[in-house]
């Protein structure tokens, strides 16, 4: 296994009236196995209220299908926190989950899969770029539906669970693109997406979620978010050290 990735992805606000405030924070590595396997390890930090602090380890295929992720999550600012931990696994057919948390006690879920490519939300940013992986960029801008999409919680700041939650992936993909921030300048994938409940379509969604991403093969998460409200921007890159 060797560490290929490490960098900082600062959360700030993009509101006129408070533009740039810090609001947290993820720190991530990405290792890569001699079978092509890519794990990603991030601590993210909502600083703002709710408050979350999040820990995740994701393991995808060479093709950044999701296979296995740990996620633990710890709600409020101070204890007695809300929360708990959960461990995914992506079978060929179907997703199982066993956990903990503060609203469902212990438990074990499952859920199955449809034909199609497979996505995970971890809530992390840097996770959130993993997410972009499904759509064929060889095809040029355009949609795509991803229906297997799974999520440790419906909850938008990733607050609440984990569970075993499932939704719809709509991705747009609106070109390449160079873009420039604090960690550099880097050539992306530039996507808009739109998430919802199981059967959404291209009519119900919102594209309200912007995502720059390396056009790297290794989809790291450059600059995103819900721009003039809130941004998600890569302040430090370092590859191959450990």
């Amino acid at each position: 296994m060797m560490l290929i990735r490490r960098g900082r992805i600062a959360y700030v606000s993009d509101k006129p009236e408070d533009r740039g405030r810090r609001r947290g924070y993820d720190l991530f590595t990405v290792s890569r196995g001699d079978d092509g396997t890519l794990i990603q390890r991030a601590l993210s930090v909502i600083e703002d209220a709710p408050h979350v602090v999040r820990d995740v380890v994701q393991t995808c295929d060479a093709n950044l299908r999701p296979r296995d992720a740990f996620v633990r999550i710890q709600t409020g600012k101070t204890a007695p926190y809300a929360g708990g931990s959960a461990w995914f696994r992506f079978g060929d057919d179907a997703v199982t989950c066993e956990g903990e948390n503060t609203a469902d006690g212990r438990f074990s879920l499952r859920h199955e899969l449809r034909d199609g490519p497979v996505s995970f939300c971890n809530h992390s940013i840097v996770g959130d770029a993993w997410m972009m992986a499904p759509y064929p960029v060889a095809q040029g801008a355009g949609d795509f539906v991803v229906h297997n999409f799974m999520l440790p919680t419906l909850n938008k700041q990733g607050a609440t669970g984990p569970t075993l939650a499932s939704a719809t992936h709509v991705l747009r993909f609106l070109g390449r693109e160079r873009i420039t921030v604090p960690a550099g300048t880097f050539d992306c994938l530039h996507f808009r997406t739109s998430s919802g409940p199981v059967g959404t379509d291209f009519s119900e969604a919102k594209f309200a979620y912007d995502m720059w991403c390396t056009d790297d093969g290794l989809y790291t998460a450059v600059l995103s978010g819900y721009l003039g409200e809130r941004r998600y921007e890569l302040v430090e890159l370092n590859d191959g050290t450990p």
